[in-house]
């Protein structure tokens, strides 16, 4: 694997375990949590993009 592969792979983790956190923390919605995980995986284009699913697979919520 290429040097920018490696490192679009960790750039992708590392965004994905912030946009979890936000989201467990209550500090985003549902909604923003698909729209970062959508725009993380365009950005850091991650090796294995096309066989993660399109949304979040957790229910919202509730408050």
């Amino acid at each position: 694997m290429e040097h920018q592969k490696i490192l679009d792979e960790i750039g992708y983790y590392k965004a994905k375990a912030i946009t979890e956190l936000l989201y467990s923390a209550g500090l985003i919605t549902f909604d923003e949590h698909d729209k970062l995980t959508e725009i993380n995986r365009r950005t850091f284009s991650p090796l294995y993009a096309d066989l993660l699913p399109k949304t979040l697979a957790k229910a919202p919520k509730q408050s």
